[in-house]
């Protein structure tokens, strides 16, 4: 029996229950709870995974509706709108209801409605979800979340906080999400016949998000007669795995920073305000209102107006007396969506470069994998098509028509590297240049400076070189050592940041006592390690500056106040590494291997207690093989388990004791499988 939904609209829930009616889906879920949906078309998977997703993470789901509708100023006041302001300067929604059905093919809005149908089909069933305000759901609010994921990713956002602090203003402009200083890589390790010693392709998807709220993995298994067919990893209220595997192919996803974003200094009119110069013309702003509703106390809410101004170049924003207009790759881009259903529809290496090839994805490193041997490097980039010979790292000058570029690069000049001889490939958020073996790796002189291609290299990648080139052939277990390796290189800049501390002499002996503990550190992060407490203390804050691109602070300045810390909450310098880092789940707090920026990724925060409690990087991570005669195998495993949001399921934190102890669990991607290890069944709708 259905329950009314209170607060909601009687006809418009009467309408979703027709709806849904429309569908068919099978649930399984299996002895971990992992949901296996499957229907007869893509509609009813779609519908049925929905429905999955909600009733173990409908929390998140509907937590980024306030930001998929800029309605965060509702929930969080204040900096809750600076977010809304730059998603409604931006015309996200506006250009979504005027596009939708031009931009977005016929196959993939029918699944997006179908996925819509499900969540409101789950909020029916469910009415004291405290989130009725959202009902319904539309097709619209989920393309909008992808639209917004791009904001993130075509580095505009760090644009805008690089000219607030060289302009030294206070006010934010571009505080997008809360959890995004914890999406701080990700790794995808493959091999194929070349370097295993029994022929067989293996990848390893690691890629490292929060470990909770909007922006944290979710398993599960999708299919439908009609070919759609993938596993792996989704975000809250996403139709489509992001990083995954069918039966004859494998992707996963680290992110890179190619410069997708510019910001264009503007020469304003003394005369008029309203006028900047353009090829020695004043142009006039177009000028429009914002209205951003505001929380203000309990249920008290305010609509600020906001002015926004766009000129030829884009949006415009004013910092201090200087006015600049930003532009990025794919900011009237509405059609990532249709790009990821081809991607999870593909079942070949043509079909899934092809897919790519649609450029609406407009960053990622991609590194793929299949049964047919072949493994594959993309540095995915929908790079601006920019005038030669100019600084395009710094700002541009905006009264100039020549230098806003209106398209992009070929997909053929980005870098991309197929079946290097080496064997392998490993993306860890590096230079591209740099991903397999030294005879394979292309060479940067073949691309142009104005594609901003990003020259760091992370410990990650110098470990998983080191390691490559130390195995002459790797096996399943070698392999999975790699993927959980939990040192730092002496070539890294944490290694450097640290070492500049070692040849310092102190004014009392607790402090030369601290130093020699962190000189005499082996540099890994094991349990029973004495000295990783210090070591990864001192390095974090270089890590912290590096990723926010900033200048880190002296070392010195960092191991005392490490000193200090580690000696107030454990009285000592050195407790053991299982003494200091924890993931913690429920009433569960578990000693964890790894580290901020090692292999095996593990990025804490300061608990109530003072301990490292994670909070992003190692989540949900899949090995996928196919043996020579392409037959194969899949494993994995998330930090959690299934059950994102009910503390009273046993999915919980059921996976917490095989994730610390660095073991997978089957994916039973395989119906066979699956049948033997089956712990629900049941079908939507009721």
């Amino acid at each position: 029996m259905l329950i009314s939904c209170q607060s909601v609209d009687v006809v418009q829930q009467n309408f979703y229950i027709e709806k849904a009616k429309s569908y068919k889906a099978q649930i399984k879920r299996d002895i971990w709870g992992v949901p296996h949906v499957h229907g007869k078309t893509d509609a009813d998977a779609a519908f049925g995974l929905a429905y999955a997703h909600a009733e173990d993470d409908f929390k998140n789901i509907a937590e980024n509706m306030y930001l998929y509708r800029a309605q965060m100023g509702l929930k969080d006041g204040r900096s809750g709108a600076v977010q809304d302001y730059l998603i409604k300067v931006l015309k996200i929604r506006e250009r979504i209801d005027k596009n939708y059905e031009k931009d977005l093919s016929k196959e993939v809005r029918t699944v997006l409605e179908a996925y819509a149908v499900g969540i409101n089909y789950w909020m029916i069933n469910n009415p004291n979800n405290e989130y009725n305000h959202f009902f319904p759901v539309t097709e619209k609010d989920i393309v909008a979340g992808f639209a917004i994921q791009n904001l993130f990713f075509s580095g505009v956002i760090s644009s805008i906080e690089k000219l607030q602090r060289e302009s030294a203003q206070k006010e934010e402009y571009s505080y997008l999400y809360k959890n995004q200083e914890f999406v701080t890589g990700s790794n995808v390790l493959a091999v194929n016949s070349n370097k295993t010693s029994d022929e067989s392709t293996r990848i390893i998807i690691n890629s490292h998000q929060p470990l909770d709220g909007p922006l944290a993995w979710y398993e599960a298994h999708v299919s439908s007669d009609e070919g759609w067919n993938m596993m792996g990893g989704l975000f809250p209220g996403s139709p489509f795995v992001f990083v995954g595997f069918n039966q004859d192919l494998a992707w996963g996803f680290t992110v890179n920073k190619p410069d997708l974003s510019d910001s264009y200094l503007l020469e304003i009119n003394p005369n008029n305000p309203n006028q900047y110069l353009l090829d020695g013309e004043w142009k006039d702003f177009v000028v429009e209102n914002i209205r951003l509703p505001v929380k203000i106390f309990g249920p008290i809410r305010w609509t600020v107006n906001e002015e926004a101004k766009y000129s030829l170049h884009g949006p415009v924003l004013e910092l201090g007396e200087k006015q600049y207009a930003l532009r990025f790759s794919g900011m009237e881009d509405i059609k990532q969506v249709d790009q990821w259903y081809a991607m999870n529809k593909s079942t070949s290496y043509e079909e899934w470069v092809e897919a790519m090839k649609k450029r609406s994805i407009i960053s990622f490193n991609g590194v793929f994998a299949d049964k047919e041997n072949n493994i594959f490097f993309l540095h995915n980039a929908s790079s601006p098509k920019r005038k030669e010979g100019i600084d395009w790292q710094n700002v541009v000058d905006g009264t100039k028509s020549e230098l806003i570029w209106k398209d992009y690069v070929r997909f053929e000049e980005i870098p991309m590297i197929k079946n290097p001889v080496s064997g392998w490939i490993a993306s860890t958020n590096q230079d591209p240049f740099k991903v397999t073996g030294k005879g394979d790796n292309l060479s940067s002189q073949n691309y142009s400076p104005t594609l901003g291609l990003q020259t760091r290299m992370t410990n990650r990648a110098y470990r998983s070189v080191e390691l490559f080139e130390k195995y002459n052939k790797v096996n399943e277990k070698t392999f999975d050592d790699i993927k959980f390796d939990n040192k730092y290189s002496k070539l890294s800049r944490s290694y450097k940041y640290i070492s500049e501390i070692f040849n310092r002499e102190f004014e009392n002996d607790e402090l030369n006592d601290a130093r020699k503990i962190l000189e005499n550190w082996d540099l890994h992060t094991d349990l029973e390690n004495k000295s990783a407490a210090l070591g990864v203390c001192v390095l974090s804050s270089e890590w912290i500056s590096e990723q926010g691109q900033r200048m880190p602070q002296d070392p010195e300045i960092s191991f005392r106040d490490c000193v200090s810390e580690l000696k107030g909450t454990y009285g000592k310098v050195n407790p053991l590494w299982s003494e200091r880092n924890f993931i913690v789940r429920g009433n569960k707090k578990v000693s964890v291997q790894g580290g901020p920026d090692v292999l095996r990724a593990i990025y804490g925060r300061n608990d109530d207690e003072g301990d490292l409690k994670a909070a992003g990087g190692d989540g949900l991570y899949i090995h996928v093989s196919w043996d020579k005669n392409g037959n194969q195998t899949s494993k994995s495993i998330h930090q959690y388990g299934s059950a994102t949001q009910d503390l009273t399921s046993e999915h919980f934190s059921d996976q917490v004791n095989r994730y610390v102890e660095e073991k997978y669990k089957p994916t039973f991607f395989d119906e066979n499988d699956l049948k033997n290890n089956t712990s629900e069944v049941y079908s939507v709708p009721f």
